[in-house]
């Protein structure tokens, strides 16, 4: 989709914010190790912009929409949707997984 001969730089864009947005977030939980409980929330927030400033500085598409903008809306929509309802479901199903095989905690017998 798109014009052919600005695929690589927007394959390069996508990956650059991608890889950007994954080390920007191994920083910030790093810097969240070091705060106390109650200042963590700085360390969110502080992504938040991060991630902010991350895509205003980023470049725009080079290719023209040519599609109805309502389309174009409804598919981001729906696009937003479904990655979000894909992770919150790895999330979910990974956590009960991570309980019930509690292989990473150290268990000693109990003698009566």
């Amino acid at each position: 989709v798109g014009d052919g001969e600005t695929v690589v730089l927007r394959a390069i864009l996508y990956l650059s914010f991608i890889a950007i947005s994954g080390l920007g977030a191994v920083a910030f939980y790093k810097l969240s190790k070091k705060f106390q409980n109650k200042k963590k929330l700085v360390s969110l927030l502080g992504y938040a912009v991060f991630i902010s400033v991350v895509f205003l500085v980023m470049p725009e598409n080079p290719d023209e929409i040519t599609a109805p903008m309502n389309l174009v809306n409804e598919f981001r929509i729906m696009s937003v949707l479904g990655v979000t309802s894909f992770w919150v479901s790895i999330g979910l199903i990974l956590g009960l997984f991570w309980n019930r095989f509690e292989s990473h905690k150290e268990t000693t017998p109990h003698y009566n």
